[in-house]
């Protein structure tokens, strides 16, 4: 974590211009108090997407320290709430750590799920993530049940031939071809629903 080059006050609350400041200068308060106040987003947002705990600290200290880069440029300007901005830059920061790591290939296929305005209200963004989580989860229950253990398997890792020795089908290959088509379903069920006509 960057350390603080100058004492600075410590306070319950900070303001978008203090945070700014704080980060600045490295201040050690103003990330402490970005710890105990944002992570939790961070948190949430890796785990629905089928990261770690882990992850998710990496995740955050890498914002952090991208954030803190970025600030040293007296040319940068932030032109939203700081939160909206942190958001931002955690989705987009996860986004290409997913990429990276060739994670959960169903992420990928459900783009809408990545694709939110981020000048949004705070509580507006976050209600929409909540909506798409609910939307996600009550298609992918409309799906048979062998497409269904299939795409949570995938979820959780497990490999095609694993898939294939776990549930009794004929071969990896034969999941790969099966995963392909309940994902192609799971994708049109949610675009055909009416939430997600909403949500864009």
């Amino acid at each position: 974590m960057l350390k603080s080059t100058i004492n600075r006050v410590k306070k319950e609350r900070y303001n978008d211009d203090e945070i700014i400041e704080g980060l600045k200068h490295g201040d050690d308060n103003v990330l402490n108090f970005l710890y105990k106040n944002y992570y939790g987003a961070v948190r949430s947002l890796v785990l629905k997407s089928y990261g770690t705990e882990d992850q998710a600290r990496d995740i955050f200290q890498e914002v952090i320290i991208v954030i803190y880069n970025k600030l040293q440029d007296s040319n940068f300007k932030i032109t939203s709430s700081f939160f909206t901005f942190f958001y931002a830059v955690v989705k987009n920061t996860w986004l290409d750590f997913r990429k990276r790591k060739k994670t959960n290939p169903i992420d990928y296929a459900l783009d809408f799920n990545d694709e939110i305005d981020v000048n949004s209200d705070d509580i507006s963004f976050l209600a929409t993530r909540a909506l798409q989580n609910n939307l996600f989860n009550s298609c992918l229950k409309q799906l048979s049940e062998n497409c269904q253990k299939i795409l949570e398997l995938s979820m959780d890792y497990y490999s095609h031939k694993e898939i294939a020795v776990k549930m009794n089908l004929k071969s990896g290959a034969y999941v790969r071809k099966r995963k392909s088509e309940c994902l192609k379903l799971l994708i049109e069920k949610i675009r055909k629903d009416t939430l997600f006509k909403e949500l864009l």
